[in-house]
């Protein structure tokens, strides 16, 4: 896959037809860092130890990678990814906004600005490259759906897709969600990604279930 994962995370969740997230806030949010550690633990910039984030991020001009470091870097002890997942999602704002940027500059998205009631500023983000979306969504089928083996990123993405509860967003009939959820689920189970891997998946999966549980009381 050409994009980060959190990059797919985000183009996947994009409504082309609202310009906008249709995933609920809570499970975007978090569902969110959790692609963007997985895109540093892909790159080899931490390892996971005894559950633990052993951080070897380097520096480079990317914000959300600055943010990160720094963050991560300046940390008395080694940490959880599900105590990373909490600490950097209170950025949510500042994140997703780089992340469209991002996007904009590639020229896959373009940023509307617009207002609501002429006072209250709100932003539309509008596909200019239609294909990106289809062929994330028709990759992810081929994987659930027909058995594709899936790639390093793909098994990471579809750890976010399970996260955030994303199904609706890849299934094009009725009922069939239930079935990609299903599947999704034996194929983390197995044997197709590495310890490192699966560890990270469940401490998103978790972080993002304890941050439901914590908002809904």
């Amino acid at each position: 896959m050409e994009h980060s994962v959190a990059e797919q995370f985000v183009i996947l969740a994009l409504n082309p037809e609202k310009g906008r997230i249709t995933i609920d806030s809570i499970h975007f949010r978090y569902s969110l860092t959790g692609a963007i550690l997985m895109d540093y633990l892909e790159g080899e910039e931490f390892k996971i130890e005894n559950k633990r984030v052993v951080p070897s991020l380097k520096i480079n001009d990317d914000a959300i990678h600055a943010l990160f470091a720094d963050r991560m870097t300046k940390s008395s002890r080694n940490r959880r990814i599900t105590f990373w997942i909490r600490s950097l999602t209170r950025k949510s704002r500042f994140i997703f906004s780089e992340m469209t940027k991002n996007l904009e500059r590639k020229q896959i998205i373009r940023i509307e600005q617009k207002w609501f009631l002429n006072i209250i500023p709100y932003k539309r983000y509008w596909f200019t490259n239609n294909t990106v979306r289809a062929k994330i969504i028709e990759d992810l089928r081929g994987i659930l759906l027909h058995g594709k083996r899936p790639d390093k990123k793909e098994i990471m993405l579809l750890g976010v897709v399970e996260a955030s509860r994303a199904y609706r967003l890849i299934a094009q009939e009725r009922g069939e969600a239930r079935l990609l959820r299903k599947n999704n689920t034996q194929l983390l189970k197995g044997d197709v990604m590495s310890a490192e891997i699966s560890q990270a998946i469940k401490e998103v999966q978790a972080a993002v279930v304890a941050s439901v549980i914590a908002g809904a009381t």
